[in-house]
């Protein structure tokens, strides 16, 4: 079972454990605090709830985590939490969230405190991972955050992301399977919408309906055989029993089964790599029958 008192060091994505878990004596967690804070160090906690608490004598809202000899808090406050007005503060319980030490209370007999600034947090990690998140193809982490309908919604490097189901998984069975908090590698791809990241958990996995050998990057070219036109689908074959999908919808000139086409690879998807058609040799310019 998950150790919820643990901390977790490192600049992944927001709620990362992928780094090992640190459990603090109340001399460690001393030298801990001061080292985080001095160096802007980015943490990991789980919140648990919500209380109101007395700070510089004023009452404030505060979530809170337990990480064993130290409760750790954080202000409810935009500038603190990094929540808009009109969400609920409750929204970040249940949850591994990030956080920089703004400040601590470290007692050496109970009710030692740290105070964390996850908009802080956040900041540092999308300093430290925007040139990771900006380029197609590259690999980061990722947790999910929240689940809509046709997307998991993402915490990669800091920044919100967003994980298309039916990139969840190859097999479309578990597209749905994924769940808040979980962690795995994605890989950063390629959108047409501004500052909209987009990430896939299935194309850094084996697709079973590819050769293992083989691996193309978006914009490999092709020389390849059309095969079959049935239900709008075009298929062109690489070589014997390998093949590419081609959208018609894209092509100036339907070509017919045995032309020779240039296919230019777009990607990946449930049944292999599809792409389009950036040129056409019909049979007889060939010199077949």
């Amino acid at each position: 079972m998950e150790n919820l008192r643990a901390v977790y060091v490192n600049t992944f994505a927001e709620g990362s454990r992928s780094s090992e878990p640190i459990h603090l004596t109340p001399d460690e967690l001393k030298m801990a605090a001061r080292g985080w804070k001095r160096a802007k160090t980015i943490i990991h906690v789980h919140m648990l709830g919500l209380q109101h608490m007395k700070m510089n004598g004023e009452t404030r809202a505060f979530l809170f985590g337990d990480i064993g000899p130290a409760k750790v808090i954080l202000p409810v406050e935009p500038e603190y939490s990094n929540l808009t007005e009109d969400t609920d503060p409750l929204t970040l319980t249940e949850r591994w969230i990030c956080g920089m030490v703004e400040d601590f209370d470290l007692q050496d007999e109970g009710d030692s405190t740290i105070l964390i600034n996850r908009k802080r947090g956040l900041e540092r990690l999308q300093e430290l991972n925007a040139e990771r998140v900006s380029k197609p193809g590259n690999r980061a982490t990722g947790v999910i955050v929240d689940i809509r309908q046709g997307a998991y919604v993402m915490n990669v490097g800091g920044y919100i992301a967003l994980l298309p189901k039916s990139w969840y998984d190859w097999d479309d069975s578990k597209r749905n399977q994924g769940f808040i908090g979980e962690e795995f590698p994605v890989q950063i791809q390629p959108t047409r919408v501004q500052d909209r990241i987009v990430v896939s958990r299935c194309h850094l996995m084996e697709n079973p309906n590819v050769p293992s050998s083989l691996r193309f990057d978006r914009g490999t070219i092709l020389r390849a055989k059309v095969a079959s036109i049935r239900g709008g689908l075009l298929r062109a074959e690489i070589y014997p029993g390998f093949y590419v999908s081609v959208d018609p919808v894209l092509l100036r000139e339907i070509p017919k089964p045995g032309d020779r086409i240039t296919v230019r690879i777009l990607g990946q998807h449930k049944s292999g790599y599809y792409g389009m058609m950036v040129d056409h040799q019909p049979r007889e310019r060939l010199g077949t029958r």
